[in-house]
């Protein structure tokens, strides 16, 4: 139908562009050519549409406005896929067939009000709720509607009420020694990893991809140039599922980001940040990055008595913990760091790394008891 509805559209573009005479009409309405003449593709036009529209079934007229093509669409059709919130449309459109089976993807993400909303659609005879609990819970941004619950999904509060889950228990992402820790922490070692993760390719590991880093900065820059010329409004969102990407990302397009002109924005989210957003154009940067680092103050994590700690001793088990200052160039990054901070007080520490790889040491001290 859709192809039909192009081509008639074709033939009518043709007819405007050319000045269609006596001879020419003919042609039209003949299977004769004139090769290199805008008429003499007519015909093939013709035969191309005619065919089409002969294979369509005979008992429907093909609707020639976009808006109705739409709902003739979503009337016939025996599977929609949508978000959650624009299935509320489909209350708009009238015959459409009920629809037996629901199906929400990423449904320990999504609100549980926002869950209500496909739910309302008649004729349903089934649900099927596809999500993690365990992982980020609906982005909320009110501290009052989060203190309520109003983040809560109703994956969530299903599986708080005990409701039997099905666990899709092999996982196809991260390396073994990555997936060691949450397997355990979190899935009580129930998931197992996929035959690609355990693969020798899959162990070369990669914190950042600079090269999609620098295209998706050359996109950027086209845009905004097409945006100075013509001063239309224009949105644009780029998406990474690693934080690393992101701040690289955040940090080549600081000069859009930070720009006064509201005809052009730029918003730069991992995916989870960008649950629910909408822009004008939509760039990702996908990096494929499976190295995983935790950078923090161990005895603070170890402090907090949480999963943190856990996560520090599991690190120390497994020989996968460093401390910054046994390498050089981490701890000279580190003072820097703190010196262009003003935070002195930390590098004045005798436990500080500055004192610990300086070779002579000198300390002074209020206390002039005798041992």
């Amino acid at each position: 139908m859709v192809r039909a509805l192009g081509l008639l559209k074709s033939i009518k573009s043709s007819l405007h562009t050319t000045v269609v005479a006596n001879e020419g009409l003919k042609l039209v309405l003949k299977d004769s050519k004139v090769p290199g003449s805008i008429v003499g593709c007519l015909p093939q036009l013709r035969t191309e549409c005619t065919n089409t529209l002969k294979s369509l079934p005979m008992e429907f007229s093909v609707p020639i406005n976009k808006y109705a093509l739409m709902n003739f669409c979503l009337e016939n059709a025996c599977l929609i896929f949508c978000t959650a919130s624009t299935s509320s449309k489909l209350h708009d459109v009238a015959g459409t067939r009920p629809l037996e089976l629901l199906v929400i993807d990423e449904a320990a993400q999504l609100k549980e009000c926002e869950s209500a909303i496909p739910l309302q659609l008649s004729g349903l005879r089934h649900a099927i709720l596809v999500g993690d609990e365990r992982q980020l819970p609906a982005m909320v941004q009110s501290k009052i509607a989060a203190s309520a619950d109003f983040g809560r999904s109703l994956f969530g509060r299903l599986a708080k009420l005990g409701h039997k889950k099905h666990l899709l228990n092999v996982q196809y992402r991260m390396h073994p020694s990555i997936s060691l820790f949450p397997k355990r922490e979190f899935y009580s070692n129930q998931v197992v990893d996929g035959p690609n993760v355990k693969e020798r390719s899959y162990e070369r590991f990669s914190r950042k991809n600079m090269v999609e880093v620098a295209v998706v900065s050359g996109i950027v820059a086209s845009l905004y140039k097409e945006f100075i010329g013509t001063k239309k409004k224009v949105s644009i969102g780029v998406i990474s599922p690693y934080k690393a990407q992101v701040y690289e990302i955040q940090d080549i397009l600081r000069k859009y980001t930070e720009t006064c002109d509201t005809g052009f924005s730029v918003s730069v989210r991992s995916v989870d940040g960008f649950q629910g957003g909408e822009e004008d154009v939509i760039i990702i940067s996908t990096v494929r990055c499976i190295a995983f680092w935790v950078l923090g103050n161990a005895s603070t994590l170890i402090a907090s008595d949480t999963v943190w700690k856990k996560l520090v001793l599991d690190a120390k088990k497994r020989n996968c913990f460093y401390n910054a200052d046994e390498d050089s160039n981490l701890a000279q990054a580190i003072t820097a760091a703190l010196l262009e901070l003003d935070q002195l007080h930390s590098l004045l520490n005798i436990d500080s790394m500055l004192f610990k790889n300086a070779i002579w040491k000198v300390c002074f001290t209020d206390d002039f008891r005798t041992p």
